[in-house]
């Protein structure tokens, strides 16, 4: 089992690797602290003792710098937000290693006495430390930055601007510290002044991102901080020191030393993941101004003190703020190009691109900020919001004729329209599609909802003219839905409420307005979730997963002859809803069409009435079972595939089932229809006309139907007592029929004089509830079973 600090690491983290770094930093640093490198090389030229030291130490620090590239390698491959990061620190512990290597050569060819190496061993740790802090930047400013991993242009420039101001201050102050360091040659000072000040700007910029990336919990932001810390304070206590300056002293390498080491075993240290912060420009936004002033305080500072410093310093401290002032006027362009492309963007991404009209999030803002609540309760809230949305009429059909370049100029006229007509302080935009909609507030003499009103009087009256489009006069004629809310509203529920109203005047029949009420809102939030129940009920495929709906309950209704035997039932299909009770078709047929879940609907209710058939057909009752077939259903695919399975799994005889079809959905493809009919007659299967009478009926139906059976409509059966000219339709219509070779069938028989009445005209069949009411399959079979074959009246009496 695992220690509890084995724990604490990485999956297969080279763990022996980082043992080696770390026993092997605290050699090197102790070996360091007792025997400097400086105090080796003035030893007797090929001394063992100095030669054994230098080298043991010169190998071990290359060996521990390699080990720790090789480890923050592994860290760099291991996938993660944070990979790009550590590839950053990888490259610069190799640079750190090479020039470890390099210089651990000429301090050994220094001690053997080559006068062109001496002191060439701490110079080259020096640039190796130089190449190393633009490396450990990079991987510093990408740590923790959501969303990108890239580095903000501004992030490098701000860097190369400090570290070249930070140089220039050190030219000025050196010479006033006395400093050993300003009588070095030029090119040397520079490079202690470049190396220190790189190392400054790491420790800020890792103090930084420690504080804005996040990091604060994060004990290996804090262990690097403390290691850069380190180093910055042992290079500038070498300010008055030769040796430690060349990179010779007791603690020159101390510092980078263990922060190679840090590096290596933050590498595979297991942390928390912090909340990741978004990369802003807010900070190099502001690094840049301090830079720029900076530099602008060394420039003139250099000017001022030119007499009282040499030459070359005053010299050397103009050019290196003039590099960071250049570094920051880049960084000023840029800040310009960002805010411009910024503008642009932002302008683009609240602008629909085809009207010019504002888009649906900067609707959505416009809502937000209308409806906030205000900022204290001294302040006054501001008015109601009212939100008025437009629905093209007809624009489908637009595009549809007469192509989309057509559809989209009209869009830019009705956008325009908007606009123009709207008032000065409202927001016009386009939803997508023909969908527009106008914010609108209280003015001096109106309230918003006055506006609204006023407004779509406005638009009626201008696009009563038509428009001409490419030699095409269109008129544009819109729906428009109001609502209003106070501030405090959600703007979701005043764009909810908006767009029920503004359904219900499409459903009206368009080019016209309708003010949101909660009577309406009411009944279309219960109309929403009878839709979700009956997606459920229906197993369509984007039906909610936790929502109870019930069942699909079929009611029967029988069918008597004249002789007053039971000749067939009719299907009617029922909703069984857990929250509503049994429902009627009046309830949610419309929706069941609404929404195309009518074949699936009616798939249900032909398996339940076909076996139920076949329930009544074992037990002595073989009777015809109808069925109801819609104008979807006559179209789906599946209509004949759906009864061959069910005839065919049940075993009823296709005469015994009877599809009821109406005149008005054979209207809708009269041909599909017929062609459809055509092939269940084919199967056997009886066809009735359902509802004859109750509009405009065709006798070329009657012919081109292949019919069984003709249904007079109710609207018939009521009259055919009291109106002479109905019973003389009546009794035509059942001679027509039956020298067709068609059954006839009165619904709707509610008394014995009307029953009377039909048997007179020659109906062969009534149903109405003077029989029966529609009932259960058990009701239905109990009744069966007391009514015998032949009804008595009084058992029809006591069935209502």
């Amino acid at each position: 089992m695992d220690s509890p600090a084995q724990r604490r690491l990485l999956e297969q983290a080279p763990r022996t690797l980082v043992l080696f770094c770390a026993v092997t930093a605290v050699t090197a640093i102790t070996s360091q602290v007792l025997h400097p490198t400086a105090t080796l090389l003035t030893s007797s030229l090929g001394g063992p003792v100095p030669t054994a030291s230098l080298v043991g130490r010169g190998v071990g620090r290359v060996l521990m710098f390699a080990a720790a590239a090789v480890v923050l390698s592994w860290r760099a491959r291991v996938l993660g937000p944070e990979s790009r990061v550590w590839r950053y620190f990888a490259a610069a512990a190799w640079v750190a290693t090479a020039a470890a290597a390099g210089a651990g050569v000429l301090d050994l060819l220094s001690l053997c006495g080559s006068s062109g190496a001496a002191g060439g061993g701490g110079l080259l740790l020096g640039l190796g430390v130089l190449g190393a802090c633009p490396l450990l930047y990079q991987g510093l400013v990408r740590w923790n930055r959501r969303g990108t991993l890239m580095s903000e242009p501004g992030d490098w420039l701000n860097g190369v601007g400090a570290v070249f101001t930070l140089t220039a201050i050190g030219n000025l102050l050196l010479p006033a510290l006395s400093s050993p360091i300003a009588q070095w040659p030029l090119w040397q000072e520079q490079l202690w002044l470049l190396r220190t000040s790189a190392e400054i700007v790491l420790l800020g910029s890792t103090g930084t991102v420690l504080h804005l990336g996040g990091l604060v919990r994060d004990a290996r932001a804090w262990a690097l901080l403390l290691s850069f810390g380190l180093v910055v304070v042992i290079d500038l206590a070498a300010v008055h020191d030769v040796a430690a300056a060349a990179g010779n002293g007791r603690f020159s390498e101390v510092g980078w030393t263990l922060a190679i080491a840090v590096l290596a075993v933050a590498a595979v240290v297991r942390t928390d993941p912090p909340s990741s912060r978004p990369a802003t420009t807010t900070a190099p936004t502001t690094g840049a101004f301090v830079v720029l002033l900076a530099s602008i305080a060394v420039l003139a500072a250099a000017g001022l003190t030119s007499g009282g410093f040499p030459d070359h310093g005053v010299h050397a401290a103009a050019v290196a703020g003039a590099l960071g002032a250049v570094s920051v006027a880049v960084r000023g362009v840029q800040l310009v190009r960002l805010l411009a492309d910024l503008v642009t963007s932002r302008h683009e991404a609240l602008t629909d691109d085809l009207t010019g009209l504002a888009n649906r999030r900067a609707l959505d803002r416009a809502l937000a900020s209308a409806l906030s609540d205000p900022p204290s309760d001294d302040v006054a809230p501001e008015g109601p919001v009212t939100l008025m949305l437009i629905d093209l009429d007809g624009f489908k059909d637009v595009n549809d004729r007469f192509g989309h370049a057509v559809g989209d100029e009209l869009l830019r006229r009705a956008g325009a329209l908007f606009e123009t007509l709207s008032p000065p302080q409202s927001v016009c935009a386009r939803l997508g599609g023909d969908e527009f909609a106008i914010v609108l507030s209280d003015t001096s003499t109106q309230t918003s909802s006055e506006v609204a009103q006023a407004l779509f009087t406005s638009l009626a009256e201008a696009s009563a003219e038509p428009v001409l489009i490419e030699s095409r006069r269109l008129v544009v004629r819109a729906s428009v839905g109001v609502a209003t809310a106070a501030p405090g509203d959600a703007p979701e529920q005043l764009l909810r409420h908006a767009d029920a109203a503004m359904y219900r005047a499409k459903s009206a029949g368009g080019a016209r307005l309708c003010v949101h009420d909660e009577a309406a809102a009411l009944a279309d939030e219960q109309r929403a979730q009878l839709v979700e129940e009956l997606k459920v009920l229906l197993h369509s495929p984007d039906a909610a997963d936790d929502l109870e709906a019930g069942r699909v309950v079929v009611h029967y209704q029988p069918q008597l002859s004249a002789a007053g035997h039971v000749a067939g039932t009719e299907a009617l299909v029922r909703w069984d809803n857990p929250r509503l009770g049994l429902l009627t078709p009046d309830r949610f047929l419309d929706l069941v069409e609404e929404h195309a879940l009518m074949p699936d609907l009616t798939a249900q209710v032909v398996w339940l009435a076909v076996h139920q058939a076949k329930r009544w057909q074992h037990d002595g009752h073989d009777l015809r079972m109808s069925v109801n077939l819609s104008a979807s259903c006559l179209s789906h695919p599946r209509l004949l595939v759906m009864v061959d399975d069910v005839l065919a799994e049940t075993g009823l005889d296709p005469a015994n089932l009877v599809v009821e079809v109406t005149e008005t959905s054979l209207m809708a493809d009269p041909q599909e229809s017929i062609a459809r009919l055509r092939d269940l007659a084919a199967r056997g299967v009886d066809i009735s006309i359902d509802d004859y009478g109750s509009g405009y009926s065709s006798l070329a139906y009657l012919h081109d139907l292949p019919a069984t059976e003709l249904k007079l409509d109710r609207s018939l059966t009521e009259q055919v007592t009291t109106n002479p000219r109905t019973a003389d339709i009546v009794a035509g219509t059942v001679a027509l029929a039956h020298r067709l070779g068609l059954r006839v069938i009165a619904e709707g028989v509610e008394d014995t004089a009307t029953l009377a009445q039909l048997h007179a005209l020659g109906c062969d069949e009534t149903q109405g509830y003077l029989h029966a009411r529609p009932m259960s399959a058990d009701a239905c079979h109990a009744w069966l079973r007391t009514a015998g074959t032949t009804r008595p009246v009084e058992l029809a009496a006591d069935a209502r």
